[in-house]
């Protein structure tokens, strides 16, 4: 049995939204639990990016891989991207089965073509036929070995389509193979309402943060989704410092950063490592 995935329904049933920052690594991981949040999101194109390649191109080893070592250095539910399913049904079976194996308390798919294109990360997304999207889905639910494992549908119906009436109704299809929530690519706090009109007894999960503005957690909530996932935020930031900062170092030779930041960040990381754990039991063999 996976706590994890259990404490996440649990969460999703007190009826207040939950905020899943994006991570790409355990130190990521490390950093969202200490900040105080109850979940965590592992999202497709920041794993990749941790590996220096695109989304397309990540595979369902590493997949499982990082997930296995975010579960194993954080008690937090870990929330999975799991693509496309990384095939066929069969290969959905095998997908779902590697990462409740990993220790992920929920994953989604989504209903774009697999293999990826890479295509998509500049707006030429397609859509499978929804028979083909609820096959996949089927394959999920019947692989998880436990039923609190979370299967999620994810759709990118409203990006490719603009439409949000046929969004609908690719939610209101995949909601019948007996999934536990909806994942509804670029949909907003001013739509939701509709989604949730439509498949009232599932938890609709927001996704998003990549573009501004993004909205205030609590406006998500009062409009009715269950969670927020950040799939972007956390890599965008790193993207970002860390290129300022060895930019600096190339351009001037210097390395420009707060000192008093650059303290707490080295205490902070002491305490994230767990060496207080290692000089416990060194203090106790020192004086033995």
């Amino acid at each position: 049995m996976n706590g994890a995935a259990q404490r996440l329904r649990d969460l999703v049933m007190r009826g207040e939204v939950i905020a899943a920052p994006g991570a790409h690594d355990a130190l990521d991981a490390r950093i969202i639990e200490r900040a105080g949040h109850q979940a965590v999101y592992l999202g497709g194109n920041a794993l990749a990016l941790g590996l220096g390649k695109g989304q397309p191109f990540l595979t369902l080893t590493e997949t499982a891989a990082i997930t296995a070592q975010v579960t194993a250095a954080v008690a937090l539910p870990a929330i999975v991207d799991a693509g496309a399913g990384f095939g066929a049904p069969e290969h959905v079976d095998v997908a779902v089965r590697e990462l409740e194996r990993a220790g992920a308390a929920a994953l989604h798919i989504d209903d774009q073509p697999y293999p990826k294109s890479a295509d998509y990360h500049r707006g030429r997304g397609a859509l499978v036929a929804v028979e083909v999207m609820c096959e996949r889905l089927h394959a999920a639910i019947a692989a998880r070995r436990d039923d609190a494992l979370s299967v999620l549908a994810r759709t990118d119906a409203l990006r490719v389509t603009g439409s949000l009436e046929q969004t609908i109704e690719r939610v209101v299809a995949y909601a019948a193979t007996g999934i536990d929530g909806i994942v509804v690519l670029d949909l907003s706090h001013e739509q939701v309402g509709q989604v949730v009109a439509a498949v009232a007894q599932l938890p609709i999960y927001w996704i998003g943060g990549v573009h501004p503005p993004v909205p205030n957690l609590h406006i998500l909530g009062t409009a009715g989704f269950a969670v927020a996932l950040y799939p972007f935020s956390g890599v965008a930031e790193i993207t970002m410092r860390l290129g300022e900062l060895w930019r600096g170092l190339a351009q001037s030779g210097d390395i420009v950063q707060n000192v008093d930041g650059l303290g707490r960040s080295l205490k902070e990381s002491t305490s994230i490592a767990n060496l207080e754990r290692a000089w416990a039991i060194n203090d106790r063999g020192d004086q033995s």
